[in-house]
């Protein structure tokens, strides 16, 4: 048994044979599988006999966004390369400028998750960056959230081989010389048919570009001041979140609202949500750059024409960054839960006048005509149930009062 213990070991002490240069902004996962194909190795395998014996269950993780120190002690040790060069190929190497993370084990929303059986999506790549490319990779900004579309090539990213129509997965491609290749039906990926962005949507590409810029930068200018650039795409995400209204968004001045509409109704009536999931993310990250220009007037617009509240952009939202609090405050002020003090006389004239034009009475369309939140004025509230809702109790009391009265005599 140690006899077959030192066989099965002898390898995992050795230094990796061939060990491909890294290219610039490359993937952990994309380096290491091109290193297990001048192996003729899979990755999940090449991991098993290089590195250690839980390849399997290691190729099943997230290997980008893991951190494992003595696994990246062990790569640079077998590879030669500094451990710093290991890290920069992590996703975990943006952590402070595009994500803050406190030991997580899964990806922010600032990364796409490739490890999740809901979506089924595989890794994202460009095509086109894959033929300019002299030795192919993939990039790390594939992977970021904000990045949907190649700047560089006008085109949308895909994430799967347009001949099977199998998503990319690293941990599947076989013995090929290079990484270009459907691990299912061997179809170079370079061949991938890529959709165009039209001319009419080159907004998107300009946001892409404002939000690269300022993760390499560390910070955006926003109103003559410099914004640490974790605050910005962590606003980003909330900011989106409330973009999303479908139909029901007002968003005068922004160029590609009318196509961002459109794509929400054919979401409803597709089959399979995967391609169009790229197209929408690109319209709400178009959408979230909008509203940081023209600072504060598009986001204070936003907030107005859509009737968003303070608890609207805070409720949910945890690790509330502090520039994001300021901004918010000064845009969309928390409002008082008492306000100004509001009479009978008033919620009694607005509820006969929405009778008068034959509008349905509502807690918030009265709300509205007073001129108050319809929830948070306590005051408001507690006015309307006394107008409206305690009257139709005491009438229902009277009235099974009188139905009990006339049960008593009758047996008598």
């Amino acid at each position: 048994m140690a006899k077959q213990k030192r066989n099965r070991n002898w390898i995992q002490e050795h230094f990796f044979l061939i060990i491909p240069k890294p290219q610039k902004d490359e993937l952990l996962s994309s380096w290491l599988t091109r290193m297990a194909l001048v192996h003729r190795r899979t990755l999940t395998v090449f991991l098993s006999l290089f590195v250690k014996h839980e390849g399997s269950s290691l190729s099943r993780r997230d290997i980008d966004f893991m951190f494992d120190d003595k696994l990246f002690d062990t790569i640079a040790a077998k590879s030669g390369l500094d451990k710093k060069e290991i890290l920069n190929m992590s996703l975990r190497s943006e952590e402070g400028y595009l994500y803050r993370c406190n030991d997580c084990l899964y990806p922010p929303n600032q990364i796409r998750k490739l490890v999740d059986k809901r979506s089924h999506f595989g890794l994202m790549f460009c095509p086109r960056c894959l033929v300019e490319d002299k030795i192919p990779y993939f990039r790390k900004k594939w992977r970021y959230a904000f990045y949907n579309a190649c700047p560089k090539h006008m085109v949308f990213l895909t994430d799967r081989c347009w001949s099977c129509y199998e998503r990319i997965k690293l941990t599947k491609i076989k013995y090929f010389d290079e990484i270009i290749y459907c691990s299912k039906c061997s179809r170079d990926l370079r061949l991938t048919t890529s959709l165009k962005v039209l001319s009419s949507h080159h907004y998107g590409i300009k946001a892409i570009q404002w939000f690269e810029k300022g993760l390499e930068r560390g910070y955006f200018l926003i109103n003559n001041q410099k914004i640490n650039s974790v605050f910005i795409f962590e606003s980003c995400i909330r900011l989106q979140h409330l973009l999303d209204r479908r139909e029901k968004l007002i968003l005068d001045g922004f160029p590609m609202l009318d196509d961002y509409k459109k794509l929400c109704e054919r979401e409803q009536n597709y089959h399979s949500k995967k391609s169009l999931s790229a197209h929408k993310n690109f319209y709400l990250t178009s959408m979230a750059y909008y509203l940081f220009q023209n600072y504060p007037n598009n986001l204070k617009k936003f907030a107005e024409n859509n009737k968003l509240t303070y608890r609207d952009f805070m409720h949910g939202f945890k690790n509330l960054p502090f520039w994001y609090i300021k901004t918010i405050e000064a845009i969309v002020p928390m409002q008082n839960k008492t306000g100004r003090e509001i009479s009978e006389s008033e919620v009694v004239g607005a509820i006969k006048y929405l009778q008068s034009i034959g509008e349905k009475v509502t807690q918030e369309s009265v709300a509205a005509i007073v001129g108050c939140h319809f929830t948070v004025h306590k005051g408001f509230v507690r006015l309307y149930k006394n107008i409206t809702i305690f009257p139709k109790l005491m009438l229902i009391i009277v009235f099974l009062f009188k139905k009990v009265c006339q049960t008593m005599d009758l047996l008598y």
